[in-house]
């Protein structure tokens, strides 16, 4: 009896502090993993030598914060071949994808993003 007044307890915890759950997290991660493996698959690999290596990086990519940290590679390489405002673009819908998963104080502010 204590066990599953434990278990909901620990349950509705967990919903009230909004955190999610290991097998949400590891969804959003593949969620985010394939977003930016399809904002690269429009780069031509012939003519961008570090493409196929972000690629390996994004797949072998452990966990979020090394996710959040190839942003900038992704990035690089989005603006070198479709010009740095649709890399932005395409790295702030990204970055969207973190809000909740990495720390708040990593997350760009509001007015940073305005600009």
């Amino acid at each position: 009896m204590r066990k599953t007044i434990s278990r909901i307890k620990t349950g509705v915890e967990r919903r009230l502090a909004d955190k999610p759950t290991l097998a949400e997290t590891h969804a959003r991660v593949e969620v985010i993993r394939t977003a930016m493996l399809d904002a690269l698959a429009s780069i031509d690999t012939d003519e961008n030598v570090g493409s196929p290596k972000a690629w390996s990086d994004i797949t072998r990519a452990a966990d979020i914060q090394t996710l959040w940290y190839l942003r900038s590679d992704v990035l690089r390489l989005l603006s070198d071949f479709h010009g740095e405002q649709s890399g932005r673009d395409k790295l702030e819908a990204m970055t969207e994808m973190f809000r909740g998963l990495v720390p708040p104080n990593q997350m760009p502010s509001r007015r940073r993003t305005e600009r």
